[in-house]
């Protein structure tokens, strides 16, 4: 029997962590996870051990909380609402892009966002530089990883809105960030080539939305991951290719991976379950970059995650004002409400994924990536008692007059899903429960990552 009162104790549910799944109960003491009791332990018989609160969790998983590595907490959701909108999503702990801007130094908005995540976010975040003016912002790089910023963003794409890096400043930062041990995210698609294309069918006056994913094929993202992990392996960096949505990006990935390279693949639940059939359905509300492709680019996805090439999931949450044009409208849709429930029926209930594999790449995965395992990203004893009792037998429709977000849709309006989460927790104290944000306090923690053992 353990030596004093457990401050919380879920009871009959099946633990799902560290690619088990197990019965077991989990005792909580105050942030932290205290005990996890099998049945093979002496004390699983809990009606003898005492709790301040019990709950039930029978015929439901236990998941660790989910860890989104890729959120955009700037747009109409701010790091408050993002935080409220992931947390009934069953997310405990984000990773926010910090944009750095033309004309803005490094150092003072990483400062700046982690102020206010710290002031504002009822979850606990890290942080990537999302630079876009390398050539006068690389200076201050090495001096980032003293504030517990350890990985970068690039955008290969976007020319025409002077987001694109080329390849030069690329490579450069690449260089330095490599010789730090620490991580370069790059947004992979030819940026000349498809503003090209993009050019090309408005000249010839093509309706924008019907064109999108002609503007910007698959073989131009599947070529510049390509250039991107060539220049990561020649610089001796390592690589974290965001949202992969073509099936011609996973040779490139598997190529990596059959040589032991330093590359870390990337997906997001809507380039696993939508297509360009959304896009034409929905119009500018489901213009996002990549675009979302075919059913067959669908499955690959699946099939990476299934065989190790593909390993983690994120949102890629970047709610956005939307303009009836589509071709004026903006890229970024909603996406981390719905991000668990989502992969969860569409891989789990349709056998495209074990529930194991799913779980690491949405929690265990991206903490060990980014130095947070085994604090987060796990359920064990001393690790943070970040949880989530998510209900496999729950059937329910995502509208969005059920989400949480600002952006006022949701790209899987009325689909119905079965599996939802019933509880959130995060350090031992419960945020959601039974769909109702019963603890809205900003107890935000910013956690420094650390990518340095990506070299051993």
């Amino acid at each position: 029997m353990p030596d004093k009162p457990f401050d919380i104790l879920i009871r009959n549910g099946v633990v799902v962590t560290d690619g088990k799944i197990v019965r077991a109960d989990v005792g909580i003491r105050g942030e932290k996870i205290a005990a996890v009791i099998t049945p093979e332990d002496a004390d699983f018989a809990q009606s003898i051990t005492p709790a301040t609160r019990r709950i039930d969790a029978a015929g439901k998983y236990i998941f660790p909380g989910i860890i989104d590595a890729h959120v955009h907490p700037i747009y109409l959701d701010d790091k408050y609402d993002t935080s409220v909108t992931a947390a009934f999503g069953g997310v405990t702990t984000m990773i926010h892009y910090a944009y750095v801007r033309p004309g803005q130094a490094l150092l003072p908005t990483l400062k700046a966002f982690i102020d206010d995540g710290s002031k504002n976010s009822v979850l606990d975040f890290g942080v990537h530089a999302g630079l876009f003016d390398v050539a006068n912002q690389i200076g201050d790089v090495s001096a980032a990883f003293g504030l517990g910023v350890t990985s970068f963003k690039v955008f290969m794409t976007y020319a025409k809105l002077k987001w694109m890096t080329d390849d030069y400043w690329m490579t450069a930062l690449m260089d330095v960030v490599g010789q730090a041990r620490g991580l370069v995210s790059v947004h992979c698609e030819n940026g000349l080539a498809t503003d090209y294309l993009e050019d090309k069918y408005n000249r010839a006056e093509l309706d924008s939305k019907k064109m999108f994913t002609a503007m910007r094929p698959a073989l131009l993202e599947a070529e510049a991951t390509n250039r991107a992990i060539s220049i990561a392996r020649v610089m001796d960096c390592a690589v974290y290719i965001v949202h992969n949505s073509a099936a011609e990006n996973l040779e490139p990935l598997r190529r990596a991976k059959q040589n032991g390279w330093r590359v870390i693949g990337e997906t997001c639940p809507h380039y696993l379950v939508l297509t360009d059939e959304t896009t034409q359905r929905l119009g500018s509300v489901a213009k996002i970059g990549p675009p979302l492709r075919s059913a067959h680019d669908n499955a690959a996805m699946w099939q990476g995650l299934a065989e190790g090439v593909i390993t983690t999931i994120g949102s890629d949450h970047a709610p956005k004002e939307k303009l009836p044009d589509f071709f004026e409208s903006q890229y970024g849709a909603p996406h981390i409400e719905t991000m668990l429930p989502v992969c969860y029926h569409y891989g789990v209930n349709m056998k495209r994924v074990s529930l194991a594999t799913l779980v690491a790449a949405m929690s265990e995965t991206p903490a060990r990536i980014f130095g947070l395992y085994p604090r987060k990203g796990t359920i064990q004893a001393d690790a943070d008692a970040d949880l989530v009792i998510f209900d496999p037998n729950r059937t329910w429709t995502i509208s969005r007059d059920n989400q949480h977000s600002k952006a006022g849709f949701t790209l899987y309006e009325g689909q119905t899903v079965k599996g939802g989460v019933d509880l959130t927790m995060q350090r031992g104290r419960v945020l959601v429960e039974n769909n109702t944000l019963v603890n809205p306090e900003r107890g935000a923690r910013f956690l420094a990552t650390d990518t340095s053992h990506l070299y051993k």
